[in-house]
């Protein structure tokens, strides 16, 4: 008996039919390109679900701190536009005596700000330390 040899296997052409009706060649062709379509559909689709689930659970993960973080970084700059904005149009109607007052708070709350998005960017934490630093630590 001949022993099956799986190289044999690989090394021949796979068998191509030969269809003389070109319209039955066509639908073949549709057909397969259909198929095609489904499979790399289907496959993107569960890509973009794992995605979606690996998203899903890193938002689970985030402490409350790294979601203020978060926040801060995004939304910061608008409360700053807001606060500045608020302050020029309130000096109009603020007395002039008072004027002082609210630009030294306003500067203090700016400089608030700032100093919260450099930290979210430096990567400190309350100690001074970088969350880096940090993180070894805990895996100590």
């Amino acid at each position: 008996m001949a022993k099956h040899d799986e190289r044999y296997e690989e090394d021949t052409p796979r068998t191509q039919f030969v269809i003389k009706d070109t319209n039955a060649a066509l639908k073949i062709k549709r057909e397969e390109r259909k198929e095609a379509e489904k499979r790399f559909k289907a496959v993107v689709e569960k890509t973009k679900a794992e995605q979606r689930l690996e998203l899903q659970k890193m938002k689970l993960q985030m402490t409350a701190r790294e979601s203020a973080s978060k926040h801060i970084a995004v939304f910061g700059p608008l409360y700053l536009l807001v606060l500045v904005g608020a302050f020029l149009y309130a000096v109009q109607y603020i007395p002039t005596s008072e004027i002082s007052v609210v630009s030294s708070i306003l500067t203090l709350l700016i400089t608030m700000f700032g100093a919260n998005l450099r930290s979210i960017v430096a990567g400190e934490t309350d100690t001074g330390k970088s969350t880096e630093e940090a993180d070894k630590k805990k895996e100590k």
